[in-house]
């Protein structure tokens, strides 16, 4: 990485931490051209694991790394998580592979939180923030492409995240956090007006091409927090009329691409969050899961607390950690939904506990402003916490490698200063001045 000192260029010298965790930030953006363009066997997505696995293990050797005292009450969620999942998955044993899988694909993005938030100063931060505003415009170019010359929408249209169906899903985290750093910046006079108008135009058409009618919501929900998190002034009087300017026009396009019946109005909007089921009549709603689950499978009051078991429920291209339930319930299709996966493996509790983890951060993050850190990496970690919440309910892509780039903006707000040297002999925990 280059680095300006007294004037000049430099290489920074990176630990292999840090370029661990650079690793694990820039994955999602290559994964589909390296497992659809290059044609690279499906086992390359797994080198991120590679990454944060190598990453905690020399953290936990002690020599170079620390944890704060603003990462220990994530560290602690962490632990209590996990031996809440070790204890229930040990009163419904089926195999160990199952749940090591389940830990693999609930906790990865727990490991990668950490490494985010202790690796990455406020210079990193923002360099991989300013990296997404320039491969905005690349996704941008790609989608069209997509769209006008292949043909390509709705569940297809990914941009650079790819042609796989539900690809798209990977571009609301991607737009979101974009959005958010943009509104900010352009409310506290730090980005021009038509630069920050032009990436919110430029999602919405995008959304609307690819049928993101959730994402029309979270836009409203970006903005709405935005002004509620900045000074008044009368910007933001302009933005909030350009914003419904914007969604009045993408929202007709969204109806004229796919018809009437998937307008942005409210009706169609309450048919999404009530219909019982998603995509067939035998399958689960996208909000009506939990109360179904409940109501069918999780029927007692102790399964309803604490689940199947960590992994019971999971799936996987390799039939080893293929779960007995997903074999014979797959056709409810709850691994489409965070909240309906969570709430069979780990009940009520574990899925509460899950949700708490972003309420956790939103707060944190608030307490961080109040201590002088950076004010517009700790917004965008607070409205992203907000995001995150109620993406849980809405698909499954916290669960996927996306999830990577939404636990990099939760650990914005708690990343160390820039003004701060690495300590790369320092003890693991240590008990020098505002380190545990």
């Amino acid at each position: 990485m280059l680095e300006k000192g007294n004037g000049l260029l430099y290489i920074k010298k990176r630990s292999a931490q840090e370029i661990f965790t650079f690793v694990i930030f820039f994955f999602p953006f290559i994964m589909a051209f390296l497992l659809e363009f290059l044609k690279l066997p499906s086992f390359v997505k797994y080198v991120t694991d590679v990454m944060y696995v190598g990453g905690v293990l020399i953290a936990a050797s002690g020599r170079s790394a620390f944890i704060r005292k603003k990462h220990a009450p994530f560290v602690l969620f962490t632990v209590v998580l996990l031996l809440y999942t070790l204890i229930v998955y040990l009163f419904n044993f089926q195999t160990p592979l199952y749940y090591l899988w389940g830990v693999r694909n609930t906790f990865r993005f727990y490991a990668a939180f950490m490494l985010f938030a202790v690796m990455f100063d406020e210079d990193d931060a923002e360099g991989c923030l300013k990296f997404m505003d320039g491969v905005f415009w690349v996704n941008a170019a790609v989608s069209l492409f997509q769209f006008f010359v292949m043909g390509l929408r709705q569940d297809f249209l990914g941009g650079i995240f790819g042609v796989d169906e539900g690809c798209n899903s990977y571009t609301i985290i991607f737009f979101s956090i974009v959005l958010t750093k943009s509104l900010l910046n352009f409310m506290n006079k730090q980005e021009k007006a038509w630069s920050c108008f032009l990436k919110c135009g430029v999602s919405l058409l995008i959304a609307a091409m690819a049928e993101l009618k959730f994402f029309f919501i979270l836009f409203v929900l970006i903005l709405l927090l935005c002004t509620l998190m900045t000074k008044f002034s009368f910007r933001k009087a302009f933005v909030l009329a350009a914003g419904a300017l914007l969604l009045t026009f993408s929202g007709s396009l969204l109806s004229m691409i796919f018809g009437e019946n998937q307008a942005l109005t409210f009706e169609n909007i309450q048919k999404m969050v009530t219909a019982t089921n998603y995509s067939t009549a035998k399958d689960l709603g996208r909000f009506t899961a939990i109360p179904t689950i409940a109501r069918d499978y999780l029927n007692t009051p102790l399964k309803t607390l604490f689940g199947m078991g960590l992994g019971n429920c999971d799936t996987s291209a390799y039939e080893m950690f293929n779960s007995e339930f997903y074999r014979s319930h797959s056709y409810l299709n709850y691994n489409w939904f965070s909240s309906a996966f969570l709430f069979l493996e780990t009940g009520i509790i574990g899925l509460s506990a899950y949700l708490m983890f972003f309420v956790l951060c939103f707060i944190l993050a608030r307490r961080q402003i109040k201590k002088g850190a950076n004010e517009l990496l700790c917004r965008i970690g607070m409205i992203m916490s907000v995001i995150c919440f109620l993406l849980v309910f809405y698909n499954s892509s916290l669960r996927t490698e996306i999830a990577y780039m939404a636990f990099f903006s939760l650990a914005l707000p708690f990343v160390s200063p820039a003004a701060e040297e690495s300590e790369s002999d320092s003890n693991l925990i240590s008990d020098k001045e505002g380190i545990i």
